[in-house]
């Protein structure tokens, strides 16, 4: 009889399920860059109709947060390896020579900034180079919100509890205007957020792959999107907002933009790696 067989094999199956769940979330550490297992899933990215009319109501909303409309659902569907803290001059330069510091602030463990996004186009050759095969990448933008969101759909994302950073608890996990004190600070001071990853918000901005037009959010769900539309775009997407900006700018949907070949103390970013 085949029941008696499936009762069998049920428990293999539930311990194989375990194991892969556990696999979530769990820190790996690739060519010195420490990472966070990241499974598939999907969420809301972009503001909803309800942070709209709260973020219109403390009249932080304007016509150029209106790239963050409409809201929509994204399904990523493979897990991946996302930096757990921000690449930092440490970590640059053990890639592309010690000399080969770019930032503005000096530090080894404050992150690289000051680098454009072909800057990081040929750390991310070389690094590649050095694994053997092209596993390592910019996030593209669905990636970055996915993580910045960590489960949540609060502005903020959530904490390691699983409750909302609010704009008055973000002191306490980012770096921006009213805290930083016109600079960057070291990765990963400040509290993670529930998936285990540091300065999502604040610090430097971070370079996504992406191409950045102001319609790309569709009204329609998508699974594993990435603008690659060059034709009609002139900048890369950026996200997280900096040490320079107020906590409005540093919400999981805000999104910025930056010409590819522009640099500033204001951005830097994290990679994404194949597992």
């Amino acid at each position: 009889m085949r029941f008696p067989k499936l009762l069998f094999l049920l428990p293999l199956f539930l311990a194989t399920l375990a194991r892969a769940q556990t696999k979530d979330f769990e820190e790996v550490t690739v060519q010195g860059i420490v990472f966070i297992s990241i499974p598939a899933g999907a969420f809301t990215m972009g503001t909803t109709d309800a942070w709209q009319a709260q973020l219109e109501a403390e009249k932080v909303w304007t016509r150029f947060e209106n790239v963050e409309r409409p809201s929509h659902q994204v399904t990523l569907s493979r897990p991946f390896l996302m930096g757990k803290y921000e690449v930092t001059q440490k970590q640059w330069k053990a890639v592309l020579a010690p000399k080969k510091n770019p930032s503005a602030f000096k530090g080894d463990d404050l992150p690289v900034e000051s680098v454009s996004f072909d800057d990081v186009t040929t750390f991310l050759r070389a690094l590649n180079k050095k694994e053997g095969r092209e596993r390592f990448h910019l996030p593209t933008e669905a990636q970055w919100e996915y993580c910045a969101r960590a489960g949540g759909t609060e502005l903020y994302g959530q904490n390691k509890e699983h409750t909302p950073i609010t704009a008055k608890t973000l002191g306490d996990y980012a770096w921006f205007a009213a805290n930083a004190g016109g600079k960057t600070h070291p990765v990963g001071q400040k509290q993670p957020n529930a998936w285990g990853l540091y300065d999502m918000s604040g610090n430097v901005w971070e370079w996504c792959r992406d191409w950045y037009t102001p319609d790309f959010y569709t009204a329609e769900a998508v699974a594993n999107p990435m603008n690659k539309d060059a034709a009609n775009a002139s900048e890369h997407v950026i996200r997280g907002g900096s040490w320079f900006l107020a906590a409005p700018s540093l919400r999981c949907a805000f999104r910025g933009a930056s010409l590819p070949d522009a640099r500033s103390a204001h951005i830097g970013f994290r990679l994404v790696c194949e597992p």
